[in-house]
């Protein structure tokens, strides 16, 4: 059973500049097509500044700090399921924004299941634009560790 005592955990902030090179990066292993993700000129002709970022671009961004999020807790990758992920956005990203983002262990619960007891852990990853300051998205992983 991971401990309770992590519900409310942060870990340290980090901090990413988004490159094309990687929005193009992303763009071609999720199979998008879209020209705003390769071509600066389309982008600015639909309204971008720069480079958007593909919507579940953020993936990359889902722990925060340097510790590792499964060891940090506890948790044993072969008991270990995922849960699923849910993004938030609230505002665009575009190539060349610095995003700061930290993780907190929302919740911590234990449940029985067909295959036993297991904890359902909710971990929230918040990404905020560093100029500006804005909230940029929620990243909500749902894990699943078996006992």
């Amino acid at each position: 059973m991971l401990d309770r005592k992590f519900i409310g955990y942060e870990f340290e902030p980090s901090e990413r500049t988004i490159s094309r090179w990687k929005i193009t990066q992303f763009a071609n292993a999720i199979r998008d097509t879209n020209p705003i993700y390769y071509d600066l000129n389309e982008a600015k002709k639909q309204g971008y500044k720069d480079i958007p970022v593909p919507p579940t671009f953020f993936t990359r961004m889902a722990y925060s700090g340097k510790k590792n999020f499964y060891a940090t807790l506890g948790i044993d990758y072969q008991k270990l399921l995922d849960g699923g992920r849910e993004f938030k956005y609230y505002s665009q990203c575009v190539a060349g924004d610095t995003i700061t983002y930290q993780t907190k262990v929302e919740n911590v619960i234990e449940k029985e299941g067909s295959r036993g007891k297991m904890d359902i852990v909710t971990a929230i990853t918040r990404g905020k634009n560093k100029e500006t300051n804005e909230d940029i998205f929620d990243a909500i992983i749902t894990l699943i560790v078996f006992h």
